[in-house]
């Protein structure tokens, strides 16, 4: 199998992840719940995994970081533990996945305003419209209050953004420097969701202006599936969404106030955060290598795509070539995949096939596994009109090769040359 789907999940892991999961089974008891050494060695599991992740991501310091299944959960404990209600606003864009769209819409219907980012023109973020919505939240630079129909006596209404910092649909990404900055001038709260670029780009909570990241553990950081974390910059607070025992102060009618046993109800996952333990181990050093070898890969694709509308618009007239779904091209791109700030992800589209057809014809062909649909991220396929025939997703990882990109341009070219 050629796996080319490593923005759903890693499929090729270090082998470490799957010893390190085998020995916790072993060898773990229930974490922060004894004092005898398989309680014990979970619980220092743990408390590492918490550690490596604060120093990845430049958290205030282990305790603010609390586990989840994944990031869909981290995304829900930080949007609805912020206790929103009628006046207050949040906003999202175009190009979030229903992980935060769901959220949104479930506020919606309690009377929270949600507005909606809008994308440039391909696709990619648009944060002029970001900061218009701002303004007419908050008003303009000039100091003009607008309160968006709350009066005058009551407290000001509440902005939280909550943004994809990069699309899993094209692989294109924000500038958290920018988000943050506006989200400090207009007094919003930034909630991150980095299930596609956490282990792949850089992310520093205090340097990009983060207030909490939400990221999945399976995908660029390697671990085992059901691993994720929600990290909170001190000092923010999060209302749980789920509530039970934490090991500590069990005498509380209420979840314990210190982070992170706040936001963990019930026995963690320790079995696979050792996974995960161990992936970060091994990975450590490694990324910006791993990140060029990906980019290599990704470049070598696009190449070869452009490579085949060359020969296509050499054979054929443009007549000829303009089908009933309006392509010039043979192979369509979405997003901006030049982009150099981007992850190794490439959306496309062939002239004449629905996105479905094309993954089905390449696995069949020569066991090319790819994405194919609406990627759980409705609005940006309702901007690029790919509601009916979806969009086909290669992303890379360094575990792929030169030759299984030709073979995938390869089994591409034969395709459009069928039709």
């Amino acid at each position: 199998m050629i796996y080319l789907d490593n923005a759903a999940t890693s499929y090729y892991r270090p082998a470490c992840v799957r010893e390190a999961v085998s020995k916790a089974i072993d060898a773990f008891g229930n974490p922060s719940r004894g004092a005898y050494d398989a309680s014990l060695s979970a619980d220092r599991c743990l408390f590492e995994t918490r550690l490596q992740l604060a120093q990845m991501f430049g958290a205030d310091g282990p305790d603010c970081v609390s586990f989840t299944m994944n990031a869909t959960q981290a995304l829900n404990e930080a949007i609805f533990g912020q206790g929103l209600g009628p006046g207050d606003h949040l906003i999202v864009s175009l190009a979030e996945h229903n992980s935060v769209l769901r959220p949104a819409y479930r506020l919606k219907a309690r009377g929270v305003n949600v507005r909606l980012a809008g994308l440039k023109r391909n696709g990619t973020f648009d944060i002029d419209d970001y900061r218009r919505i701002l303004m007419k939240i908050r008003g303009d630079a000039s100091g003009r209050t607008c309160t968006a129909g709350v009066s005058a006596d009551k407290a000001e209404p509440r902005i939280i953004t909550a943004l994809a910092h990069g699309s899993n649909v094209t692989g294109n990404v924000i500038d958290l420097g920018a988000v943050s900055r506006l989200c400090r001038e207009y007094g919003s709260l930034l909630i991150v969701d980095a299930a596609q670029t956490a282990g792949i780009l850089p992310i520093d909570m205090e340097k990009d202006g983060i207030d909490i990241l939400c990221i999945s553990g399976h995908k660029g950081l390697m671990g085992p599936q059901g691993t994720g974390a929600i990290i909170v910059r001190r000092g923010v607070f999060v209302d749980p969404i789920m509530v039970g025992g934490s090991g500590i102060k069990t005498f509380l009618e209420t979840m314990p106030e210190d982070m992170p046993a706040h936001l963990e109800a019930g026995t963690q996952n320790a079995h696979s955060i050792a996974g995960l333990h161990a992936a970060l181990i091994y990975s450590d050093g490694k990324r910006e290598e791993w990140r060029r070898s990906e980019m290599r890969l990704k470049q070598q694709f696009l190449e070869g795509i452009e490579a085949i509308n060359t020969e296509d618009k050499l054979c054929y007239s443009e007549d000829r070539r303009r089908g009933p779904d309006g392509f010039s091209e043979a192979i369509r791109l979405y997003g901006d995949p030049y982009a150099e700030e981007s992850l190794p992800t490439v959306s496309f589209n062939v002239r004449g096939f629905d996105a479905g057809d094309i993954a089905d014809q390449l696995w069949r062909g020569r066991e090319i596994a790819v994405r194919a649909g609406g990627h759980c991220a409705p609005l940006i396929h309702r901007f690029f009109g790919t509601e009916n025939r979806g969009i086909v997703r290669a992303s890379f990882s360094h575990y792929n090769t030169e030759d299984q990109i030709t073979i995938l341009i390869d089994e591409l070219r034969c395709i459009v040359r069928e039709v």
